[in-house]
């Protein structure tokens, strides 16, 4: 009981620690629009990925890099994908646009301080005798840079990541999606991380009738980040639900297989009309790969160091954020959030010829809200000492999308390139 009362003083007084970091950081980009100037020809800080860590890099070296620096922004992606939402929309019909948030109003720095370039980058070429690194897009063209930032995040497939990059082509994902689960009467959902548990929940919710089964490889749902509390919650949710766990199996089904029948260690057969993967989530790291070899782990995540540098003494000029790099901590917005505060900071801080600071993960940022269903979703915050859990009813179809939109520099759902589209 103790420790749970020093968890709610721990988050008491880091909403204080936040609201005074926000207001600080608010009169610094203030004092930055007005002493920055970029000069005729600025020097590139390149940001390649632009989701919660690359946008967030961008956004903190747009507002606070010195005089004669810009931030370019290398995007493949004609929008934000908001992920947290995609196993909701993968079931339930009519707000697949928003997940998909229109790019550029986020960054906010003064003229000049930021570049857009919609379009992938094809390979890094470090720098050389003292000349800037280089870019080189799919199109051909090379882009300079005198400090790179790594935030390719994760590849993986619906319901937790789109593959397509653009909105049009997301959506149709989406609705397939949906339109194989609105079809299968038998649903048997593998992987017990978020993304499975939701659309597992949702499923179940949304059509009662049908048979959902969750298939989990552990013992315990979610991952080691999480406790006790937190797996035997969802579990009593999930039988309330009427959805069927079964834990402890790693069963193997080869690609392409839509229906049939799963055999269990234990003798037990499941069949299913609908299967749906989420697991294998990969590191989108092919770009260190022949860069620096030993930089890149066993998993294919980036080794980096607590500076946030890659892990490799010959690139100090290169940083990376995100899903894509080694952690010990959970991988989530908040996480990716922070250490884009870092690179950005010490971006600044080797400009300026300063020492660096160092990333250290923090418990708050494992900060967890699980949807259990259409009208329900907990959520789960832990010290690692303590364990705080609390449901949340009446929240909206579409989540929190429109939180979102708004933190992102945009009005809810409206999205200037579908009267385009129209047209």
């Amino acid at each position: 009981m103790l420790a749970e009362i020093i968890l709610v003083g721990k988050i008491l007084v880091l909403v204080i620690q936040q609201s005074w970091k926000r207001l600080r950081t608010s009169i610094q980009s203030a004092v930055h629009r007005l002493t920055y100037r970029p000069g005729e020809k600025p020097k590139n800080i390149v940001v390649i990925g632009a989701s919660f860590a690359g946008y967030q890099a961008a956004r903190c070296l747009a507002n606070s890099l010195p005089s004669g620096y810009r931030v370019v922004v290398i995007e493949k992606n004609t929008h934000f994908q908001l992920t947290w939402v995609l196993p909701r929309f993968c079931v339930v019909d009519g707000h697949d646009n928003k997940a998909f948030i229109p790019y550029g109003s986020y960054i906010k720095g003064p003229p000049g301080s930021s570049q857009w370039i919609n379009e992938a980058v094809e390979s890094v070429q470090p720098t050389q005798n003292g000349q800037p690194g280089r870019v080189q897009l799919a199109s051909g063209k090379e882009i300079e840079y005198e400090y790179l930032v790594l935030a390719t995040g994760s590849s993986a497939t619906l319901p937790s990541r789109v593959c397509e990059e653009s909105k049009i082509e997301g959506m149709k994902a989406i609705a397939a999606q949906r339109e194989k689960i609105t079809q299968g009467k038998h649903i048997v959902v593998i992987g017990g991380g978020p993304a499975g548990i939701e659309l597992a929940a949702d499923a179940k919710t949304q059509f009662p009738d049908k048979e959902v089964t969750l298939i989990h490889s552990r013992e315990t749902l979610l991952n080691d980040g999480f406790g006790l509390k937190l797996h035997h919650a969802v579990c009593k949710e999930m039988e309330n639900l009427g959805v069927n766990l079964v834990l402890g199996e790693k069963p193997v089904i080869p690609d392409g297989m839509d229906s049939g029948d799963i055999k269990l260690s234990g003798g037990e057969t499941i069949h299913f009309d609908c299967l749906i993967k989420c697991v294998g989530q990969k590191p989108n790291s092919h770009l260190v790969r022949f860069l620096s070899p030993d930089a890149f782990s066993r998993s294919g995540h980036i080794r980096v160091k607590p500076s946030l540098q890659v892990d490799d003494d010959a690139f100090p000029y290169i940083f990376a954020a995100g899903d894509v790099i080694e952690s010990n901590g959970i991988k989530n917005a908040r996480a990716a959030f922070e250490q884009a505060q870092v690179v950005a900071e010490n971006i600044c801080r080797s400009i300026l010829g300063k020492s660096l600071i160092e990333y250290k993960s923090e418990w708050w940022e494992g900060t967890t809200k699980i949807t259990l269903g259409i009208g329900k979703s907990l959520v789960y915050i832990t010290d690692h000492c303590a364990e705080v859990l609390f449901s949340m009813k009446k929240q909206k179809v579409e989540l929190d999308s429109a939180m979102i939109w708004k933190h992102l520099g945009q009005k809810p759902f409206i999205d200037p390139e579908d009267k385009l589209v129209l047209v």
